[in-house]
């Protein structure tokens, strides 16, 4: 998986700059995203963003999601009651980021990113018949690429240090501190200087589920987005 994100900064990074404009930092953008799950439950939701660029070398960013994991808190039985169909993993989530970034120019259509950022997640589960709630949050780092192929195409790719926590808030509460990496790649298509249509695939993501039942966590794995840009 690190091989794809390193071609594809290395591809972002040779690209000809010929008569081709850099990226633009100020958009919104809805998006409809999917991961892995444990099981035979989808995992998806919708996430809004936005980004405004100033100064030309610097942006802020922020973004919501929500969405269900492994079939949300409708599918998760009681586990662990006997006879019980277990799904553990399944929660309704709601998440939001925020960052400030510096874009530093490395030709007229290539920048190079670096990020920090904090990110937090809010799961609602059921364990035993009881309603849970959990939260994941991180302080993140991130350092990364934008590159104008053409003057429509982009292709960009990041890698993110996170270093975080995930918290059981059930009868027997229970922290688990995670430091992570994880890899991004996408690239976005802009049909008019406004309208933008975009895919990004997150690799190796330090996002945590939660198992109510058992007070524990596993990892989450990849993550696909398709989403819409309007930009300003």
């Amino acid at each position: 998986m690190r091989s794809i994100t390193l071609l594809a900064a290395t591809a972002a990074l040779t690209v000809s700059s010929a008569a081709v404009a850099g990226p633009n930092y100020t958009y919104a953008q809805l998006g409809f995203f999917t991961a892995d799950s444990q099981g035979k439950e989808d995992t998806g939701g919708l996430e809004l963003n936005g980004s405004f660029g100033f100064a030309e070398l610097f942006h802020v960013g922020a973004g919501i999601a929500a969405g269900e994991w492994n079939g949300g808190r409708s599918k998760q039985s009681d586990c662990p009651t006997p006879d019980a169909t277990c799904n553990p993993y399944a929660a309704d989530i709601d998440s939001y980021e925020v960052y400030f970034g510096v874009n530093p120019a490395i030709t007229d259509n290539v920048d190079a990113i670096v990020r920090v950022g904090y990110a937090a997640s809010d799961f609602k589960g059921r364990a035993a018949g009881v309603n849970q709630k959990g939260e994941d949050e991180a302080l993140l780092l991130s350092f990364g690429t934008r590159a104008m192929i053409t003057e429509k195409f982009e292709l960009n790719a990041f890698a993110t240090y996170a270093a975080g926590s995930t918290k059981v808030k059930n009868e027997t509460p229970s922290k688990t501190d995670f430091v992570d990496w994880s890899y991004t790649v996408g690239g976005i298509y802009n049909f008019t200087d406004m309208f933008a249509a975009g895919i990004k695939l997150e690799l190796e993501t330090p996002l945590r589920l939660i198992n109510f039942a058992a007070s524990s966590t596993v990892e989450v794995g990849s993550v696909g987005t398709l989403f819409a840009r309007v930009n300003f």
